[in-house]
């Protein structure tokens, strides 16, 4: 879901003399608090704008380390997101892009089979252009 600069509502809720007054209510999102998950399916590309470092979630649960996550625009639907980053795309983002040069770049990542013997999945990461 793409944030809106500025929407128009009408408020089912008000009288017919005050809509009459106020047929319009206007207002402008400030901060997208909730954003859905982007899951890359395995050999699936997704299109992608990084706007954030990444950095790690909440510890949830007491025996598992807290989740790595990168706030990112979907570029096929211009939704704003997140993004699991699991270590591989991490240490790939890090090495090839030092001190989060990465940020407000776009990518293709594609998310392959484990490798066998391997307890991680590989990622093919291309930097793109939008036209």
């Amino acid at each position: 879901m793409e944030l809106p600069t500025l929407t128009n509502v009408r408020d089912i809720n008000m009288s017919k003399d005050t809509k009459e007054q106020n047929n319009v209510l206007q207002f402008e999102v400030v901060k997208n608090v909730t954003l859905p998950l982007l899951k890359p399916q395995l050999d699936v590309p997704v299109y992608i704008k990084v706007l954030d470092p990444i950095y790690l979630g909440k510890k949830v649960e007491q025996d598992k380390e807290p989740a790595t996550i990168a706030n990112i625009v979907n570029l096929e639907t211009g939704e704003h997101c997140q993004i699991l980053v699991p270590a591989v795309l991490a240490g790939i983002f890090e090495d090839e892009y030092p001190d989060n040069a990465y940020v407000n770049k776009c990518f293709k990542l594609t998310k392959h089979p484990k490798a066998s013997g391997k307890r991680y999945h590989l990622f093919t990461v291309l930097e793109i252009t939008v036209k």
